[in-house]
């Protein structure tokens, strides 16, 4: 059985309840959990129990470094989730920065003020969870991705945390998802949708999220449009049939469409999807669907690369040409299927 952990706060300031706290005494002490990704998964993946481990944390120096001691002692969790109040919160905020930063702007509930000083001079630390890929699927809740989780506790909470688990001495490893999560107030949300949201999210960190991604399939006669990615781009200068993520309802089509606008200023016309190709990169699996598209403007003009904001060259690549290239993920397997199937000889 997965172990994870769920902290919250209790009451700081003039508030006389803190939302987290209410949140985390809420949760259940075992949650069966189903796969979010399982309609895009190219193998179903089975439910996942976990036993949930919460803790209030002290509003205190002492508060702030606990799960961080924990961790230095050997204790382990699959998962760790904060989660902290935002006054000035509208909806939950997921927070994908700690800032090496303390400035309180009162003072904790031990009485320490510390106006503005680094908490370790090392610099930021980013969240390990892989937050963003988890906007590729709908939600029951609105939220929003933040890099700012203030410059009080919940800030430093995060940091230390996360400052532990990525050091080179941790024994749990960079790779446990770990981050924060910021509620509304208790006058804005109420702890039902705090638990329901909590609850949700954690069903993410059990399971590697899977992205939805299109590329364009462009053909000419027995040749078929290859794109190399700049070399400071992320995967830069590998070889790829050009595209990109599915955003929230959109179609492959309509996604296909924006992303070739955007990366080439071209228009296009869109079909019907020719086939899935399955990989794995290193915190994603990846569903790719190639997508047949046309040009509506006019033929590709490889040296007119003024719009150009992913890619640094195209060319037409024969389809009988089996000599190396860097591909991109499994982009050659649709090469593989062209081949197979005979689709240039039929498509044109």
């Amino acid at each position: 059985m997965a172990r994870v952990l769920v902290t919250g706060f209790e009451p700081f300031g003039s508030h006389e309840r803190n939302i987290s706290q209410d949140v985390v005494e809420s949760l259940p002490k075992q949650l069966e959990c189903i796969d979010p990704w399982q309609d895009l998964r190219q193998h179903s993946e089975v439910p996942i129990n976990i036993q949930i481990e919460t803790k209030v944390l002290s509003v205190d120096a002492t508060g702030s470094v606990e799960i961080a001691h924990r961790l230095l002692n050997g204790e382990h969790w699959d998962a760790i989730l904060h989660i902290g109040q935002c006054d000035s919160c509208s909806i939950p905020r997921f927070e994908t920065r700690a800032q090496d930063r303390l400035a309180m702007r009162i003072p904790d509930n031990d009485g320490r003020r510390i106006v503005d000083s680094p908490l370790t001079g090392n610099g930021d630390v980013w969240s390990s969870a892989p937050l963003k890929a988890w906007q590729n699927i709908d939600w029951k809740a609105e939220w929003e991705l933040s890099e700012d989780a203030g410059t009080f506790l919940c800030n430093e909470t995060m940091y230390r945390t996360l400052s532990t688990l990525q050091s080179p001495d941790s024994q749990s490893g960079s790779s446990i998802p770990c981050f924060f999560l910021h509620l509304p107030g208790p006058d804005q949300y109420s702890v039902e949708d705090g638990t329901a949201l909590v609850e949700d999210i954690l069903e993410r960190m059990m399971y590697r999220p899977v992205l939805n991604v299109v590329c364009a399939l462009i053909t000419n006669e027995d040749s078929y449009l290859v794109a190399q990615r700049i070399p400071d781009a992320v995967h830069g200068a590998k070889w790829e049939f050009p595209g990109g993520k599915v955003e929230p309802g959109e179609s492959k089509q309509t996604a296909i469409v924006r992303e070739i606008g955007e990366e080439f200023g071209w228009i296009v016309e869109a079909h019907q999807s020719i086939g899935t190709f399955f990989h794995s990169l290193s915190h994603t699996d990846i569903a790719l669907h190639a997508i047949p598209c046309t040009r509506v403007d006019t033929s590709p003009v490889f040296e007119d690369s003024q719009h150009w904001t992913s890619h640094q060259s195209i060319q037409w690549r024969n389809i009988l040409d089996d000599s190396p290239l860097d591909w991109l993920g499994n982009d050659e397997a649709i090469v593989a299927w062209m081949r197979k199937t005979g689709y240039l000889v039929k498509s044109t």
